[in-house]
């Protein structure tokens, strides 16, 4: 089973350290925790325009289910920023990401009820519909599992604004805690 394992992960990091990068250098322990959630949002960004850019390809279903794929780990991974995390990694607040921001709020409200109800856990919503058909003639009786799905291609967009909001408001917040980080050592942090 592959894992990131110490040999993997050094192998993966030699480019870096030859540059003369520190990993994971103490005193940036709260930068660091950061990385998660601007990893999240660029895999739903990813994601996210995945699916827009892509046409669907009606009636086949191997493109469907790809396409659904997309979907849900760009809910998921935008949701995750929102959600109960690890002790380490940082869990956002909605009311003051999107403090002031009515449209936004309610973007990322449906997000988190397709998380809720779609991407995460099966239960009722606007996007599937499961039906069972069944035909029955004297002597035989066929039954048929049927799933009817959608995608809500038209709120990508929107979905799309919402990660862009998120990532401006950790942006914001990331540069805000260089400053004083730089401030401290006397020294310009940059982002790269």
């Amino acid at each position: 089973m592959p894992t990131v394992d110490d040999e993997h992960y050094r192998t993966h990091m030699v480019g870096m350290v030859e540059e003369g990068f520190t990993l994971d250098p103490p005193g940036y322990e709260r930068l660091s925790a950061w990385t998660h959630i601007l990893m999240n949002l660029f895999t739903a960004r990813s994601n996210f325009e995945r699916v827009k850019n892509a046409p669907i390809k009606l009636g086949e279903m191997g493109n469907a289910v790809e396409q659904q794929a997309f979907f849900v780990a760009g809910i998921i991974a935008y949701c995750r920023c929102y959600a109960s995390t690890g002790s380490a990694i940082p869990k956002l607040n909605p009311k003051q990401v999107y403090v002031g921001s009515g449209d936004g709020m309610e973007v990322h409200e449906r997000l988190m009820t397709l998380r809720n109800t779609f991407a995460a856990h099966a239960d009722r919503n606007d996007l599937v519909r499961v039906t069972l058909a069944v035909k029955e003639d004297k002597d035989h009786v066929i039954v048929r599992h049927l799933l009817t799905s959608a995608l809500p291609v038209p709120e990508i967009p929107d979905f799309l604004g919402a990660v862009a909001h998120t990532t401006h408001y950790v942006t914001v917040g990331l540069n805000k805690q260089l400053d004083k980080m730089g401030e401290k050592i006397g020294k310009i942090i940059t982002l790269d």
